[in-house]
């Protein structure tokens, strides 16, 4: 959906005849990397190219929020000087965001889905600065990247957006150990750390992201897993990101900046 010869101006607007289907990806092994193994996907830059789309594509979803299938609404807009251009006088800010990043699924998934090991998690923090701690289900683990969104709303309600966009995306991968226990998806920046679960339900994905949250804070500071759920519920930031896909991402974090002020780093 985001790329094609057919994407080039303003003025060309997608259709189903010219998409070539979902969420393209660049396929890339990573030497070493074998099966029990972790990658940190450290994420140094997104830089969107000129023109980006988006598109309302899923009826049902159309139905259930406002009561009728809107239609498609295309949409195609220029991306230029930091800013998305939507119509004369408003202009978003550019916040690029990787839709699409993991590692290959031992159940041999398509990148419509998310699961433990990444995928279609469409969770705007996934950009510049982030490091992700993905599992190594095959030799090289194959590491998918794509689905680039120049920005996009949590809940992704228009199912082609965000804003799609081809783009440069500019990554650093290293060993991160043997793999942890764990259930989903771990990740932090300069300021949280994150975990992040994609599964059948909003509950599922909740629960499982809060507990993989706690962990994973106790993994890295002096904190004992009863102290940690006690302080998670008052510092916890949690949000769904996107309802489109067939599993639905739920984003938990807490703040570094916090963590340090009461407990030691391991």
């Amino acid at each position: 959906m985001c790329a094609g010869s057919w994407l080039q101006k303003p003025t060309d607007l997608w259709s189903a005849e010219k998409s070539k289907g979902p969420n393209p990806t660049v396929c890339v092994g990573i030497h070493g990397a074998q099966p029990g193994h972790t990658i940190a996907v450290h994420i140094l830059g997104v830089e969107p190219e000129g023109i980006g789309y988006t598109c309302t594509l899923d009826k049902n979803l159309n139905q259930q929020i406002m009561g009728r299938d809107i239609g498609p609404c295309p949409r195609t807009v220029l991306i230029q000087d930091g800013f998305i251009h939507w119509n004369g006088p408003l202009k978003l800010p550019v916040r690029p965001m990787i839709g699409t990043i993991g590692t290959a699924a031992p159940e041999g998934r398509n990148n419509s889905y998310g699961g433990y090991y990444g995928g279609n998690m469409d969770v705007s923090e996934i950009t510049a600065g982030t490091t992700l701690y993905l599992p190594v289900s095959y030799p090289g683990a194959l590491l998918h990247v794509g689905d680039v969104h120049a920005i996009q709303g949590d809940g992704e309600i228009c199912n082609a957006g965000g804003i799609e966009c081809r783009a440069r995306v500019t990554l650093k991968v290293e060993p991160a150990g043997q793999s942890a226990e764990q259930r989903c998806v771990r990740a932090e920046n300069s300021a949280d750390l994150m975990a992040i679960a994609c599964l059948e339900s909003t509950d599922e994905s909740f629960y499982t992201a809060c507990g993989e949250l706690i962990r994973f804070v106790c993994s890295r500071y002096m904190i004992e897993e009863e102290e940690c759920f006690a302080l998670a519920s008052q510092i916890m930031e949690a949000r769904c990101t996107q309802f489109v896909n067939p599993t639905r991402s739920y984003l938990c974090k807490m703040s570094k900046a916090i963590l340090r002020q009461g407990y030691g780093e391991r």
